[in-house]
């Protein structure tokens, strides 16, 4: 029933097509026309204008032919850099990027097996309820579009996010994360005239993150501080340091535990630099800001959407695998928003790489098994 020459030829038309996040209008525009074509009822949002963006989410609905609870299919339109001027190659059963950029099949392999899928539906007929389709942008600066989805004009609370790598595997777990944000402000002087005079954010942001437990704290949790800044030159005490990280946890206890963790060897280092000004305050302060960049994902195995994917992949004669997932993506934001959503695997690889690439025969596969998910919804 799949057509695999059209599954290849539009997933090279789609690579081709420039969408680095904030900058997805084009495919947009193409593929809300596909939706149309294909007779899904679309509309469009203008979220992408919020972070400076020229695209917003794309969102169809397939009417159903007969009962049976509404499903949502979802991908992302944009790619990371570099992204622009993308050259498929074709080596047998492999498509890759040229070297130069990235492949882009994260995530429009995901896109290409929904819309073949629903190209086979139409083709031969086949019962199936409401099918809801999300295309989002921005996904991979911050899963902007999942963020800022209206869900509730989806009928959908069922669903699976083609996002992952191996496509015998389901992700039904994923940990949530705070971002963490620290400024520390110290106190400028001359560092070769008088150094004792000011107190240097430098030395205060790595006493902090000395006394920092980070990387993997346990099964469950890691920690990192992934960014510093600070300084203007080489003779200034430094007064100022701005340093970013991150904590991951599947258990929001352990997550709050290691956040408060982090803040507290701040607030601790801050104590320890121990100046005063003449008015008998410190001199050294911090600031810091929390966000919950996305929750966790927790599904339950026995849920409909975790089950259809289970028997749907052991159908295509694959071992099908409950996985956990140490990342984030639009399904943990859409499971928050209340819908019941797994992680399927497109056969993506070495993704945000210029070595990326995927197997024709992986495409083919997750496309079977999105067509079994109908099959076994619908029967």
């Amino acid at each position: 029933m799949i057509n695999k020459q059209r599954l290849v030829d539009e997933f090279i038309e789609l690579v081709k097509i420039d969408s680095e996040s904030l900058d997805e209008k084009n495919i947009a525009d193409v593929l809300e026309k596909k939706l149309r074509d294909l007779g899904l009822e679309v509309w469009r949002d203008d979220a992408g204008k919020k972070y400076g963006g020229n695209a917003g989410n794309v969102m169809g609905r397939l009417k159903g032919n007969t009962g049976g609870e509404p499903l949502l299919f979802a991908a992302h339109m944009d790619t990371v850099k570099p992204g622009r001027g993308v050259k498929p190659v074709i080596e047998n059963d492999i498509i890759k990027s040229d070297g130069t950029t990235v492949l882009g099949g994260d995530d429009k392999s995901g896109i290409v097996a929904i819309l073949e899928m629903i190209r086979v539906i139409k083709e031969n007929n086949m019962q199936h309820g409401d099918i809801e389709v999300l295309f989002t942008f921005g996904e991979e600066i911050g899963l902007l579009g999942a963020k800022t989805v209206d869900t509730s004009k989806l009928k959908a609370r069922q669903g699976f996010a083609l996002d992952s790598e191996e496509v015998s595997k389901i992700v039904y777990k994923a940990p949530a994360q705070n971002s963490m944000e620290f400024e520390i402000f110290g106190k400028e002087s001359h560092a070769g005239v008088a150094p004792e005079k000011g107190v240097s954010a430098i030395e205060v942001a790595a006493d902090a993150i000395n006394h920092m437990k980070l990387g993997r704290i346990d099964a469950e949790t890691t920690a990192n501080i992934g960014m510093i800044e600070g300084g203007r030159a080489t003779n200034i005490v430094t007064g100022y340091v701005k340093m970013k990280g991150e904590a991951r946890s599947h258990n929001l206890e352990k997550l709050g535990k290691q956040t408060r963790s982090m803040i507290e060897a701040v607030w601790d280092a801050v104590e320890r630099s121990k100046k005063y000004s003449s008015e008998g305050l410190m001199i050294a302060r911090s600031k810091e800001t929390v966000e919950r960049e996305y929750d966790r994902i927790s599904v339950d195995t026995n849920e409909l959407s975790a089950q259809l994917a289970y028997k749907a992949i052991n159908e295509v004669g694959l071992k099908a695998e409950f996985v956990e997932m140490g990342g984030g993506s639009d399904a943990n934001i859409l499971n928050g928003k209340g819908i019941k959503m797994v992680i399927l695997g497109t056969g993506m690889s070495n993704v945000h790489t210029k070595e990326e690439y995927i197997k024709i025969s992986d495409m083919v596969d997750i496309t079977r098994i999105v067509l079994n998910i109908i099959k076994f919804a619908y029967a």
